[in-house]
């Protein structure tokens, strides 16, 4: 009983060490980096759309955030990773000049001034051919709120224990036909296409 005890209480202070010495989160979708797209009741953010839904919906609003991750020290790989992308995709104009990153931000799409419907990171970026034109790409494998993460999980699990053979599908041996319904920011469909090859 004595050496049972010690052990639950060694096990309880590594745990309290651990939880304390938390490093930072390397998924930057993680619920660590809210605090920069939360905002505030007074406001912050810039308001790039406002309109009034001809829905029903009031009034619809996007507020960016500055994000703090990816740092701009690993953006010339992405800058590669995307002008060769654009390259295959576009063979016609390689010549075109090559993509620079302007930054990263967060987008939360709004309903009523209140209500935050969705949070999604883009990725602002222009060809140093053509600095006025300004390319943005949602970010596939950022989900930010934590009930997205907890659907998609859900989700999975579920199609999982029906013997559906999810692996096959992810690694694009089997189609596997996905549809979602929403109103929000196209997160969730975005990360699935992204990670199932055989999705559609």
């Amino acid at each position: 009983m004595l050496k049972l005890t010690k052990r639950n209480l060694a096990w309880q202070q590594l745990r309290r060490l651990s939880t304390a010495i938390r490093q930072t989160a390397e998924d930057e979708g993680d619920w660590f980096y809210s605090s920069e797209w939360w905002g505030t009741t007074s406001g912050g953010g810039d308001t790039v759309f406002r309109s009034i839904s001809d829905k029903g919906n009031g009034v619809v609003s996007v507020v960016a955030y500055p994000s703090s991750k990816p740092e701009n020290c690993y953006w010339g790989k992405t800058e590669n990773w995307l002008q060769k992308r654009y390259e295959k995709m576009y063979p016609e104009h390689e010549q075109e000049g090559d993509f620079r990153i302007l930054g990263y931000q967060w987008r939360n799409l709004h309903f009523n001034e209140e209500t935050r419907q969705s949070t999604v990171k883009i990725m602002a970026a222009y060809r140093d051919s053509n600095p006025g034109s300004i390319y943005l790409m949602q970010q596939a494998e950022c989900l930010a709120v934590p009930y997205v993460k907890s659907m998609v999980s859900a989700g999975l699990a579920t199609i999982a224990s029906c013997k559906f053979d999810l692996e096959s599908a992810v690694c694009g041996r089997k189609p596997m036909k996905i549809l979602c319904i929403g109103h929000g920011g196209g997160s969730i469909p975005l990360f699935l296409a992204s990670k199932i090859q055989g999705s559609n």
